[in-house]
């Protein structure tokens, strides 16, 4: 079929033949540093792959004679986006020209889907490359994954792969929810009961059930996502999905408490007192060690599914609402995100918010993500706001096959048609949503691929290059690539035929399930079979 890289590049001209990687392959790189640090992370990929040495040389100018893998920063390649690349394979050179650290770490992914899987696993079998020019940039500058490690905590290593699938599949942004009703996951100076006490709930038989990351943790996810060019986006949810905390600091509610972590799914009526000056206090330390942590641009701050019920009858609030002049507590949700809003931008930083912030109106710098469909994408853009568009009919991947499909993620357009062309700019882009109720660490990959190819496609590729056939081809090469990085991902669709291929193609990842969670595989098993 000819190269087949998953997401599909604006431009791909195959030349004919292949260029070899010989075990004296070098990589030479300009002087400047970004370049560099972008070499010598394909370097180190080639290293493990091939067992070669794969020096990593700086030259001042291209010499075009001579063999190697060349990186070449270069501001004029077509295009209008900062990740745009231009990578040519040639029978004896590799040049790949950039006009950003962004652009090289995209196109080192290129490259390194076009690696051949069985050579790949077999350091003895020489490798080689076809040749070709790729040319290429994104649609949308905002290709996400939003992970939940509050209701099941995940480890600091399978968080880093996730990152690399993310960088693999050319996208950039990881958006880690670190907090909600069901456990806190971060270290925060002078609250040592978010951790103590937040971070877990009971478990089975009422044993502690949960974790926490520490600052070295977080430092070491986040630099091993800028090396890949990947933000991290911490999420700290707020005023509601708040029960974690106010088991810690139960002062910081309404009725103060006592109060356990939650240990069942859906919306909690306990959420932070607006009308406490302490809860902006903490709420304010709070993101200071986040802001410390994490170098994202954004920091999101929730704003979703915050039941009223306390706030009604709780005084302190009411006085507040009375003393700002407010009409109710939509409006009082309102102030609490605006003056929270407000302390992160005071600090050079950007919020985000689910689009129940919309309620009540928000900062003029707010981003709204639009999760209830498209209509809080829509009245976002007409308000002025950028979005980031991730409906639950089609970036939900903890909802099963027969509500979102392959085929239907394959088809969403983050742009909603009632926006016009200059409406559209202001649409950022869209993210897979991986919430946990029903989803523990082992379970993930299944839920997640191959429908996050399925976006990863829809976020990068020209809509009129697009389709879903040619697509649909690309990937049955694809899968042996994300089965070579141990990925074991489900089936496309509830279709029999998809089921059967899902449990013929790997039937140690089947038994391996059914050892781990005997329910998920028997789910799985049962839908093959129609029941």
């Amino acid at each position: 079929m000819g190269v087949t890289l998953v997401p599909k590049p604006v431009e791909v001209r195959e030349t004919g033949g292949s260029c070899p990687i010989r075990q004296d392959v070098e990589v030479i790189v300009s002087g400047e540093a970004e370049v560099g640090h972008a070499a010598e992370m394909l370097a180190q990929m080639l290293r493990q792959k091939t067992g070669h040495p794969v020096p990593v040389e700086t030259l001042d100018e291209y010499r075009e004679n001579r063999e190697g893998i060349y990186f070449l920063p270069d501001p004029y390649i077509p295009g209008k986006s900062p990740e745009r690349y231009l990578l040519t394979v040639e029978p004896n050179r590799i040049v790949l020209a950039a006009a950003s650290f962004e652009g090289f770490a995209r196109g080192i992914q290129a490259l390194r889907q076009l690696f051949p899987t069985a050579a790949m696993q077999d350091v003895k079998i020489p490798l080689a490359l076809p040749c070709v020019t790729i040319r290429d940039e994104p649609r949308f500058s905002w290709r996400g994954l939003n992970l939940d490690c509050s209701r099941h905590f995940m480890d600091v290593e399978f968080i880093k792969r996730y990152i690399d699938l993310l960088a693999y599949h050319r996208m950039n942004v990881f958006h880690w929810h670190l907090t909600d009703d069901h456990g806190w996951r971060i270290e925060i100076p002078g609250y040592p009961r978010l951790t103590g006490i937040g971070a877990w709930r009971k478990g089975k038989g009422g044993t502690p059930y949960g974790g926490y990351y520490t600052a070295g943790d977080i430092r070491e996810v986040v630099q091993f996502a800028a090396d890949r060019a990947v933000t991290v986006m911490p999420e700290i949810e707020m005023p509601g999905h708040s029960t974690a905390a106010l088991a810690a600091y139960p002062e910081l509610s309404c009725t103060g408490g006592p109060f356990e972590g939650a240990t069942s799914w859906g919306i909690k009526k306990e959420v932070y007192c607006a009308g406490r000056e302490e809860t902006f206090t903490f709420l304010q330390a709070v993101l200071d060690r986040v802001m410390e942590l994490f170098p994202s641009p954004y920091i999101h701050i929730g704003g979703d599914e915050c039941l009223k019920t306390r706030w009604k009858k709780c005084p302190r609030c009411q006085a507040r609402i009375k003393e700002e002049g407010l009409v109710n507590e939509e409006e009082l949700q309102s102030y609490f995100i605006s003056r929270m809003g407000h302390y992160i931008e005071e600090n050079g930083r950007q919020f985000i918010g689910w689009d129940e912030i919309l309620e009540g109106g928000i900062p003029p710098g707010a981003v709204v993500q639009s999760w209830r469909g498209t209509a809080g994408a829509v009245e976002a853009v007409h308000a002025g706001h950028r979005t980031i568009v991730s409906p639950t009919s089609h970036t939900y991947f903890d909802y099963g096959l027969a509500r979102t499909d392959l085929a239907k993620v394959y088809g969403f357009d983050p742009v909603p048609e009632e926006l016009s062309a200059e409406d559209a700019s202001l649409v950022l882009g869209s993210e897979a949503n991986m919430w946990t109720e029903y989803a523990p660490q082992h379970t993930i990959d299944s839920k997640v691929f191959p429908r996050l190819c399925a976006l990863a496609e829809v976020l990068w590729t020209p809509e009129e290059e697009r389709s879903l056939h040619d697509f649909r081809d690309r990937m049955q090469f694809h899968y042996a690539r994300l089965e070579e990085m141990g990925v074991a991902f489900g089936p496309e669709s509830e279709s029999k035929l998809h089921m059967l291929r899902y449990l013929m193609r790997d039937a140690r990842a089947f038994f391996g399930i059914l050892a781990q969670d005997p329910g998920l595989a028997l789910m799985h098993l049962r839908m093959y079979l129609g029941g």
